[in-house]
């Protein structure tokens, strides 16, 4: 839609990253931020429009049925 408007969109899609975020060593099993960076980094040089890493880039290429699995499994 905005294409004729010469805008346009990128989609990240971040996963779980090894943060502090909530609490010290809450994310130490999740991959690094840099690892995350230098493969959007490189999907952009790529010319990819959305943006994906780990397990967003499993979810985003998942059939309904896995989406709606993983979803239960995480929502009990």
């Amino acid at each position: 839609m905005l294409k004729s408007k010469n805008i346009e969109i990128i989609e990240m899609i971040p996963p779980a990253l090894n943060t502090d975020l909530g609490g010290k060593g809450l994310h130490d099993g999740q991959p690094p931020v840099s690892d995350f960076i230098n493969a959007v980094f490189q999907q952009m040089k790529e010319g990819e429009v959305e943006l994906t890493f780990g397990f967003s880039e499993i979810m985003a290429k998942a059939t309904p049925d896995v989406i709606n699995s993983t979803f239960n499994k995480m929502n009990p």
